[in-house]
């Protein structure tokens, strides 16, 4: 057990009529690395009940969390220290953790708060190791994650969409900016297959790492399984040169960010079976330009042809405030019949942006 001193804040809770105020508890945000984590957890469950975008921790910054797109800084608490920060990230990931950023490698990782008997808070890290003008230090941005997806009636998503997204082969992309509810949808859409008693479908997920769990939805005909990187399978590759053998008729890939992962996806989508993944792009023309620039030079042509095969819709995604000081979602899609299939396949890679519809 590490012997820390204790700490407390720079100054007495506040009293206030903020509802969104966080009540400090007065203890060090991490007492023991992977055991107590008294400010931590009680600062983290506060922002997953308010509905907070995100909870934000930087070296030398005070701690702050994001709602409905305004910045919410910690008064109650002096700027983070490098000591602070190290528990922070080991209670996150690990006694490596520190040592794994500074090694260059940054984390994603997700965390639960609770015990799956008396219900639980999750939520998804990233830690990046950054240079501050007082030394080295750590960036870690957390976002709440809801136990089940927003139901697809409580999305407002298009008719068009709800009668394409059910395909049997294919690929469907999701795209948008990080924290546009990219996931978010695609859960949402699982949740109705799974529901589905004429549906008989068997999902397999990898993401890194998996945010919403599943498994939990009753399903009278499917069944699905999730895996995360790095903790149940070591790699992406790993995971698709498995995911043959398993036989699934749906492969939900939480990200495609390399070469390597989108040629993977576009064989998982034309071998005949339905394959969605999510891309960071800003609108549906940027999607297709980042689906050209991921596929490999030396494989160009042949993997356009099958990109083009394999397409059936694209969903961009982004939230804009609404009236109310919450978000609304803004969708654009395109609906790849045959004809544009057929287009698309002999259009060349730098034009795919301009011949989107």
């Amino acid at each position: 057990m590490l012997d820390i001193p204790s700490r407390t804040p720079s100054a007495a809770p506040e009293t206030t009529a903020d509802p969104y105020a966080w009540v400090d508890p007065g203890e060090r945000w991490v007492k023991e690395p992977r055991k107590l984590a008294p400010a931590l957890d009680s600062f983290l469950t506060h922002a997953h009940r308010l509905g907070a975008e995100q909870v934000m921790f930087a070296t030398f910054q005070p701690a702050s969390f994001r709602l409905w797109g305004i910045n919410r800084k910690i008064k109650t608490r002096d700027p983070l220290d490098e000591n602070d920060a190290s528990l922070i990230v080991n209670h996150l990931y690990g006694a490596d953790g520190i040592a794994r950023l500074q090694g260059g490698a940054d984390i994603n990782v997700m965390y639960q708060i609770g015990s799956p008997r008396k219900g639980t808070l999750r939520f998804r890290c990233n830690v990046t190791a950054i240079t501050a003008s007082r030394g080295a230090g750590a960036h870690v941005v957390i976002r709440p994650v809801r136990d089940l997806p927003q139901p697809l009636s409580s999305q407002n998503v298009e008719p068009e969409i709800l009668a394409h997204y059910r395909m049997t082969k294919g690929m469907m992309i999701v795209s948008g900016a990080t924290g546009s509810g990219k996931s978010t949808l695609i859960g949402a859409m699982t949740v109705e297959k799974l529901r589905d008693p004429d549906a008989h479908r068997n999902i397999i997920e990898c993401a890194e790492p998996v945010e919403f769990l599943l498994d939990r939805v009753e399903s009278p005909t499917s069944s699905i399984s999730q895996s995360e990187i790095p903790r149940n399978v070591k790699s992406f590759e790993e995971f698709m040169a498995g995911a043959m053998r398993r036989q699934p008729t749906d492969i939900i890939i939480g990200e495609c960010r390399k070469p390597e992962h989108m040629i993977a996806t576009i064989q998982a989508a034309i071998s005949g079976h339905a394959t969605a993944t999510t891309i960071h792009a800003e609108t549906v023309p940027l999607t297709m330009q980042r689906v050209a620039s991921l596929l490999p030079p030396a494989q160009l042509k042949d993997a356009m042809t099958s990109c083009a095969q394999a397409l059936r819709l694209v969903i961009n995604q982004r939230l804009v405030p609404s009236k109310n000081g919450k978000w609304t979602p803004l969708r654009e899609f395109l609906v790849c019949d045959a004809a544009y299939r057929k287009r698309l396949a002999s259009t060349r890679a730098d034009d795919w942006a301009a011949d989107h519809c």
